[in-house]
């Protein structure tokens, strides 16, 4: 019997198909690579694990859905994720599907298995959930109140991560500072992690400002904790701040950012910013603009505002025209990318350590892209290549730029 899993939006939903994968797997399985793509081979199965953050979300969601519908011979369809929770009647009414799967259904088909990730990282999932319920977001509702896996239940998961060859770990939630058991908190999950023994390093996928405190800061001072963190900020503009239902100002988030660079100074800080808020207007977004240009993030996620259903923002409209939100997003796309471009160059001549990818190229710890040179000066082919299968092997890299190309030489 043979599967596909096609898997839309974030890295928790990543992590739940890996640990979806890891069942198949047990159970003799066979599963086909590939994540977001219809397959070209015949399959009995198609899991399709479904986003709904945003409509473009939901549109690459369904399409995924129609097309392996059509699919001849048609394998069995099983659509699930955030999406099937939301519009689960809706989904269920297209020809062709034949199980929808609500989030409590999926948690419940994946407790207690291991990831089997197809990537040279491992993600790891820790926590699910949240109750900030901001203004926009609907994948709350989706997902509901926080849980979190019990320290003891990370840690097996990670050691048999780490037995399986995998040297970077990325701890991954939908509101991963409000990782809790009991009493103890994210900052004891990763000081019981960094306990455990081989090499390996740790990366944190994105976490929310306001979950970040001083004890936290201390511990990601560990040289085996990524230096690579994003914070998602949303605006610039305390008013929308505010009205997004945000939990910190523009002055704590200046404040984080300063601390966790003194922490870790080679820091790759990024965050993600939404244009076209309702209220935004041209001097709110110059307020965000402004606020961007003083601070030192090195790059920026920029999406355009989507209304979500039975989201409280979602009663105001969507006031921004659609070209000045195209406008507005451009010019932060600019930004970011002169701003990526002016972090890159500050390696430029320096070591660091990276995790190796396919297709001879590599991630380091603080998240720049590398082009692995062999010693010829040309990247490796594919029978040469470093890469054994999907599994990453850290490595020492001297980093040049050729181009406006990083490249790196295995040292």
């Amino acid at each position: 019997m043979t599967a596909a899993i096609l898997t839309v939006g974030c890295r928790l939903n990543q992590a739940e198909s890996d640990c979806l994968r890891g069942g198949l797997i047990a159970q003799g399985i066979k599963v086909l690579s590939g994540e977001c793509r219809i397959p070209i081979e015949v399959v009995d199965v198609i899991y399709i694990n479904t986003c709904t953050v945003t409509s473009n979300a939901d549109r690459t969601s369904l399409m995924l859905v129609r097309e392996a519908s059509r699919l001849s011979p048609k394998p069995y369809l099983v659509v699930m994720g955030c999406l099937a929770e939301r519009a689960g009647t809706q989904i269920a009414a297209i020809p062709g599907v034949d199980e929808v799967w609500c989030n409590q259904r999926k948690q419940k088909e994946i407790a207690g298995i291991c990831p089997v990730p197809e990537r040279s990282r491992a993600l790891l999932k820790v926590q699910d959930g949240c109750d900030q319920h901001c203004s926009y977001c609907v994948v709350s509702f989706c997902r509901g109140r926080p849980v979190s896996l019990p320290i003891a239940e990370v840690a097996l998961q990670f050691d048999q991560l780490i037995a399986q060859g995998f040297q970077e770990v990325v701890l991954t939630g939908l509101n991963l500072g409000k990782y809790q058991e009991g009493k103890k908190r994210l900052v004891d999950l990763l000081d019981t992690l960094l306990k455990r023994p081989g090499r390996f390093r740790i990366r944190l996928a994105s976490i929310e400002p306001d979950e970040i405190d001083d004890e936290l800061i201390a511990i990601i001072a560990d040289p085996r904790i990524c230096a690579h963190f994003h914070i998602p900020l949303q605006s610039g503009d305390d008013r929308l701040l505010q009205a997004m239902g945000r939990n910190y100002t523009t002055g704590q988030y200046r404040k984080l950012i300063e601390k966790l660079l003194k922490e870790k100074p080679d820091a790759n800080i990024g965050a993600d910013i939404i244009v076209g808020f309702p209220g935004e207007d041209d001097n709110s977004f110059q307020v965000t603009r402004r606020f961007l240009e003083d601070l030192p993030l090195s790059y920026l996620h920029v999406f355009p505002y989507s209304p979500r259903p039975n989201t409280l923002a979602a009663r105001w409209g969507d006031p921004v025209p659609r070209a000045v939100k195209k406008a507005r997003v451009s010019q932060l796309r600019l930004f970011s990318q002169e701003r990526r471009r002016a972090y890159q160059r500050r390696f430029v001549g320096t070591v660091r350590e990276a995790i190796l990818e396919p297709k001879d190229r590599a991630l380091t710890d603080n998240y720049l892209r590398i082009s692995v040179m062999n010693g010829i000066g040309k990247t490796t082919d594919s029978r040469q290549s470093p890469v054994l299968g999907p599994k990453g092997e850290l490595v020492k890299l001297r980093i040049e730029l050729r181009d406006e190309e990083l490249i790196g030489w295995k040292i």
